[in-house]
């Protein structure tokens, strides 16, 4: 049993023992800032496991059901952890809130994985270098950059695949709720601390992005900008005109990566589901800010069950939802 345990430690179990908030009262040594970095990416990198195959004989009926309920008993399936890697909530709050699997591991794979990697090293170096900021701020700034041109093309290229952007929604989903569920895995700098998932929330532009995938969706398909009609170079072209006018610039970027990790490490010890809430409540998230809407929507539609603990978020939702009906009368 412990070799088999052995052989299925996966790399998101790997990285279970992440940066601990800022106040929590356990003493550990800090990782450095780039430690930080290289362990988000790590964490959200395709978890593959080897399986053994048996060497002399096939294993009876019993002895297969009984290996299958060990290995569920000692670790989560794959499309949970996959899931709860993106979203900062553990397998455990995923079951207890009662919310279905929004995506399985095969389509969070095929998302990441549908985009162009030429040059793909040499464009985040020049992203990051053509910005002022001190490193590691820099470097941070710079994979958000890269992360918002990647997500973009992958909308688009499994938009035009499948003819649907239902599995680019829900990543921006995980994305947006990633961003302040895993916000105390923070690089400080200087008095400062700034979310690492915020670098991979991403949400605003793949929303855009899906919106101009089914936009041209529902053209004739006679007409040359269908996405159907796009070579993968056009639309390599089409994900950078978004990112450039929809990006975050590096001032909002940073704005939005403090604020998420000192909301999240004020509400730490609060229970799961209003650890959000209470951050509104307190101020700690700006109202006015657009990505703080987003982040509530995805809340409200990911975990449904969670809704009338937040009455906070509810009453932004409704209050947003009542002028933008305002601006539609108009």
């Amino acid at each position: 049993m412990a070799i088999l345990q052995a052989n299925r430690l996966t790399k998101a179990s790997f990285m279970n023992a992440l940066p601990l908030p800022a106040n929590t009262d356990e003493a550990y040594v800090a990782p450095s800032p780039d430690q930080k970095i290289m362990a988000w990416l790590f964490r959200i990198s395709p978890a593959k496991t080897a399986e053994q195959k048996p060497l002399f004989r096939s294993p009876s009926a019993l002895e297969q059901n009984r290996r299958v309920q060990i290995e569920y008993a000692k670790e989560p399936l794959d499309d949970w952890q996959t899931v709860a890697s993106l979203s900062g909530h553990t397998v455990q709050e995923w079951l207890a809130s009662g919310s279905a699997l929004p995506l399985s591991a095969a389509e969070i794979d095929h998302f990441r994985r549908n985009h162009r990697e030429t040059d793909r090293l040499v464009e985040r170096d020049f992203l990051t270098a053509k910005t002022d900021l001190p490193t590691p701020i820099a470097e941070l700034y710079g994979l958000y950059c890269h992360r918002a041109r990647l997500d973009a093309e992958a909308t688009l290229f499994v938009a035009q695949a499948t003819g649907s952007v239902r599995v680019a929604r829900v990543m921006a989903d995980l994305l947006a709720i990633g961003a302040f569920a895993s916000g105390h895995e923070c690089v400080p700098h200087l008095t400062m601390t700034y979310s690492v998932p915020a670098a991979f929330d991403t949400s605003d532009l793949i929303d855009r992005t899906a919106d101009e995938a089914v936009r041209r969706l529902a053209l004739p398909i006679e007409s040359p900008s269908h996405l159907l009609k796009l070579t993968p170079d056009e639309i390599s072209v089409l994900a950078c005109h978004i990112v450039e006018r929809h990006i975050l610039s590096a001032d909002e970027f940073l704005e939005k990566a403090n604020l998420l990790a000192e909301a999240r490490q004020d509400v730490h010890r609060m229970p799961v589901s209003r650890r959000l809430s209470t951050a509104l409540a307190e101020s700690d998230l700006p109202h006015e800010k657009a990505w703080v809407i987003r982040l509530c929507a995805a809340y409200a539609r990911v975990f449904k069950s969670w809704v009338p603990e937040m009455p906070e978020v509810t009453a932004l939702l409704q209050q947003t939802a009542a002028v933008h009906a305002l601006k539609d009368a108009d």
